[in-house]
């Protein structure tokens, strides 16, 4: 439905703000709008199963946060109520203090915490759902075909075993097999295991006689190091330019443009170590105009969201320490957040056929 790159630019869009803001009513629209995604066109998708399964982990992940920053903070000026407080030692070192004043800001905290897991969940869930995996692999860098096989192994290997362990079921079933117990399991783990390393067999034999690794391209040991070299350095940039962001507000600037320069060199390195590595497709995806328009709605959002994480962060955060207070709302935020749902607006309507 859509181009592989649209949705990348999609998941960073729902992705970014879901990170480094609390304010739950910024949170609340981008959960509605990644559950709009969903409902509209992951329905149908063979792995739409996946979607309840994110969800309940997240709602029970948020339960446990929601409890522990409850029970373990007694901060703030509006207390509710007080439990006789617990502490564990290791000797004279306190290591865990529950309980005591129990505070409204320290529910609304875990509360915003708990929303922020549950969208990053959900978002990681949607695009899963929405996105061929396959697809995905293929952007890897050309140089790196090497990890791109042995990814798209990892992530077929499951499913492959779930098929064959059910076919092996229902032979079983057939020839009148039952499962009774645990001594009943060697009878299902030894065709299993045949069977994976026939299929492994298969796949290595396969590999070989397509050449697989066999073209090593025409890099010298000298271009290698370099490459090498100038990876390492935008490794470092970026290492530098995320510590000072973190911890000298004053810098903010050069951090975000030695890390925009950092993520320059590293792509630009990457562009040219996959020029020399040559590689054939068999079929390319094609690029429409509804991928133009969310793309560029998904670039919007992202420079809109990141603007103001370097310009204004006051007005993505959201502390209600030492006093809960109302969340501020930005129109502006709020409209970059509905990005997400542009793939659910542009989508190609299903024709009816006439009756």
């Amino acid at each position: 439905m859509y181009h592989t790159l649209t949705w990348m630019l999609w998941l960073g869009a729902a992705l970014l703000p879901a990170m480094i803001t609390r304010n739950p009513l910024y949170l609340t629209i981008l959960l509605l709008a990644v559950a709009v995604a969903y409902k509209t066109l992951g329905r149908l998708s063979p792995m739409a199963a996946s979607w309840s399964i994110f969800l309940k982990a997240g709602l029970l992940l948020a339960a446990v946060s929601v409890l522990f920053n409850t029970l373990t903070v007694n901060y703030g000026d509006t207390v509710l109520f007080t439990l006789p407080l617990l502490s564990l030692r290791i000797g004279r070192v306190p290591l865990l203090e529950l309980g005591g004043e129990i505070t409204l800001e320290a529910i609304v905290f875990g509360l915003t915490s708990a929303l922020s897991l549950v969208a990053i969940l959900l978002i990681f869930a949607t695009f899963n759902v929405l996105v061929d995996h396959h697809r995905v692999l293929r952007l890897t860098p050309a140089f790196l075909y090497q990890t791109g096989m042995i990814a798209s192994i990892a992530i077929a290997f499951v499913p492959q075993m779930v098929a064959a362990l059910q076919d092996i079921r229902e032979a079983q079933a057939i020839r009148g097999h039952r499962f009774r117990g645990i001594r009943d399991l060697l009878p299902l783990f030894v065709p299993l295991l045949t069977t994976g390393l026939e299929r492994a067999i298969q796949l290595a034999e396969s590999m070989e006689a397509r050449g697989f690794g066999s073209g090593t391209g025409d890099q010298t040991g000298r271009h290698r190091t370099l490459h090498r070299m100038l990876i390492a350095a935008a490794l470092f940039g970026l290492l530098v330019a995320a510590f000072s962001f973190g911890y000298y507000a004053d810098s903010r600037w050069p951090s975000a443009v030695l890390g925009v320069a950092s993520i320059g060199l590293l792509l630009g390195n990457v562009f040219v170590m996959s020029r020399r590595v040559k590689r054939s497709r068999y079929r390319r995806e094609l690029w429409r105009r509804r991928d133009t328009l969310v793309s560029a709605a998904c670039v919007a959002s992202l420079f809109v969201v990141g603007g103001f994480w370097l310009l204004n962060m006051e007005a993505l955060v959201f502390y209600p320490y030492p006093k809960v207070s109302p969340p501020e709302f930005n129109p502006l935020i709020g409209l970059a957040m509905l990005a997400v749902v542009t793939p659910v607006l542009t989508a190609p309507q299903k024709r009816r056929s006439p009756t």
